[in-house]
């Protein structure tokens, strides 16, 4: 945070100076800061968004915006190579700290194609807490699951275990686990 703006939020969290330190017309918000390159948002193609939400928002409890439905000249048709004229609806998922880091688009006017049985060519990872919680709760939706598996990073140890959504996605769940103290 800007120091004048923590200086405004502890002297109005204070209760002290408050009215003397409001400038008459606060300063335009800019664009976001962003270092590229980054990252951002990649999109799933789905053939029902309610079914994918009881995971992703249910389960993995991202944040969802509404769903909204793409106009007849979104660029979504040219570059996913939507046939014109196919009703296309999509939701953005939110983490706390973030904004859009994943998006659903539905496309139940039309079969979608489904992935090969292997290799998986795409897959998206996404920390989380209370796994076996979590593939309890999708193994119970009848959707493939791996077996977990306990993975050393530099820092910390993880387990991590991965399953395919309803539409072929492969998502990769992982948790960082307790340090053991050495």
């Amino acid at each position: 945070m800007h120091p004048s703006k923590l200086a405004l939020t502890a002297a109005l969290i204070l209760g002290i100076g408050a009215c003397a330190t409001v400038p008459a017309t606060a300063p335009a918000a800019g664009p976001p800061v962003i270092e590229y390159p980054h990252v951002k948002r990649p999109n799933l193609v789905v053939a029902d968004i309610e079914r994918s939400l009881t995971i992703y928002r249910d389960i993995l409890q991202l944040e969802a915006s509404d769903v909204s439905t793409s106009s007849a000249d979104s660029y979504s048709y040219p570059v996913f190579k939507i046939p014109e004229g196919a009703l296309i609806r999509g939701v953005s998922l939110h983490e706390p700290g973030e904004k859009r880091v994943l998006a659903l688009t539905e496309l139940a006017t039309i079969d979608l194609p489904r992935p090969s049985a292997a290799p998986h060519m795409t897959a998206i990872v996404i920390g989380v807490t209370d796994l076996p919680g979590k593939f309890e709760t999708l193994k119970a939706l009848g959707l493939e699951t791996t077996e977990p598996k306990i993975a050393g990073g530099v820092d910390f140890e993880f387990i991590e275990q991965a399953f395919v959504d309803y539409d072929g996605h492969l998502i990769v769940l992982y948790e960082v686990l307790p340090s053991d103290g050495s």
